[in-house]
């Protein structure tokens, strides 16, 4: 349950619709090439998927996890929330609750810069990594959140998705 709960609260910490740009240390990567077509996000094919809910047009929500496990991945399509609305809600919330990121920085993805983030969250001993990938899509936005206990690695199924979505790998 407490996994659930800190996902959920994670998974919400794009969609706060706070204003603001990111001050960032590091220039930008140069973006990669366009990808022909734009491919659609593919969760890994092993792990069960939660058909897309589309209540709401403006957003859709996918969600994919493994069975029994706490691991999950959510891709969110938003087409209201601006890139850097986007990323001043996420270093909005890192400020405010005192988060120190292991990965913040930006990368290339489906031809535009898009961004990368990893922290942890969570009491000690029941910890989760939040891995979220932000990328551009017109006037909205695309995330990847990626969710695991601390004590797992990075599941390389879920790399491949990301680099197929990208069209790079962003790891």
């Amino acid at each position: 349950m407490l996994f659930r709960i800190l996902t959920t609260l994670a998974s919400s910490l794009v969609l706060l619709g706070v204003q603001g740009t990111a001050v960032l240390a590091d220039p930008p990567p140069a973006p990669a090439a366009a990808p022909d077509a734009v491919a659609a996000f593919v969760g890994p094919s092993s792990w069960s998927h939660a058909a897309p809910n589309t209540a709401d047009p403006s957003r859709t929500v996918e969600q994919w996890h493994i069975s029994g496990g706490d691991t999950s991945l959510v891709f969110i399509r938003d087409s209201t929330t601006a890139y850097d609305a986007a990323i001043g809600a996420i270093v909005k919330n890192f400020t405010t609750n005192n988060i120190k990121p292991s990965i913040n920085r930006d990368v290339p993805c489906r031809g535009k810069t898009s961004h990368i983030v990893q922290f942890s969250i969570g009491p000690d001993g029941h910890q989760i990594v939040i891995n979220r990938l932000v990328v551009p899509d017109g006037t909205g936005v695309d995330t990847v959140t990626y969710a695991r206990p601390a004590d797992a690695a990075f599941d390389p199924d879920v790399k491949k998705s990301e680099a197929t979505f990208c069209g790079v790998t962003t790891l």
